[in-house]
């Protein structure tokens, strides 16, 4: 079981480089619990216990404003990490995470993962790039909210969402592998369906989009980009 758990977190980019001695320590701080589809994680202002890493499945994380309105911040796939921050720090869950899909995490504990981080300067390393680009994206996110149009913002939401991930090249259709309604672009991008319909239905009819109840499949990343400063 020990060496099953050892391959399995090496899977794990943060853990990918870590001898077999310090996985096999690293398995016995490390709980596996299987989410179902709309199951939630935590909540944003819960009491912050642990780290988890997605070894299959989708996370939604998400705040509320003061009217109770959704705004979604990310969707977290296979091999990425969460919470973000907070790390030596006793601060609660600044977001709420949520499965759209039957999802596998593995726990580890909040202190054990501080220690762990301070046996393995290597993994702290890691996580300070991660939360660096986080910290950009979501500068990055802000930025386009306060100064960009919402055309623009759900091009730009689906560029990003494709390279993150999709599949193929960018000059092949790309498939976003997430399950993205458009209520939950619309949370993404601060704006309303109709509005997301409309933009969508406008992509569509220039062949730079083809979208089904399950999926959405971009013709082209390139031609996509270069539609982005295009009415």
């Amino acid at each position: 079981m020990t060496q099953n758990m050892n391959q399995l977190l090496k899977q794990i980019p943060l853990f990918s480089k870590l001898e077999d001695r310090d996985l096999s320590i690293l398995s016995t701080i490390t709980t596996k619990r299987l989410y179902h589809k709309k199951e939630i994680v935590f909540m944003e202002g819960e009491e912050r216990e642990a780290v988890y890493f997605i070894a299959k499945g989708v996370i939604k994380t998400s705040k509320s404003d003061f009217n109770g309105k959704e705004h979604i911040i990310n969707f977290l796939q296979a091999g990425e990490m969460f919470p973000h921050v907070g790390f030596f720090e006793e601060t609660p869950y600044p977001a709420t995470a949520e499965a759209l899909e039957e999802t596998e995490l593995y726990i580890i504990r909040i202190q054990d993962f501080d220690q762990l981080m301070l046996d393995h300067p290597n993994i702290a390393v890691q996580v300070m790039k991660i939360m660096g680009q986080k910290l950009s994206l979501l500068t990055e996110r802000i930025r386009e909210l306060s100064t960009k149009d919402v055309r623009h913002r759900v091009i730009a939401t689906l560029i990003r969402l494709g390279e993150e991930s999709g599949t193929n090249g960018i000059d092949q259709p790309v498939s976003i592998t997430i399950p993205l309604t458009n209520t939950n672009l619309a949370n993404m991008v601060g704006s309303t369906r109709e509005s997301i319909n409309r933009v969508l239905n406008e992509l569509k009819k220039n062949d730079l989009l083809t979208v089904s109840r399950s999926s959405i499949e971009i013709v082209s990343l390139s031609a996509l980009k270069s539609s982005l400063y295009r009415k």
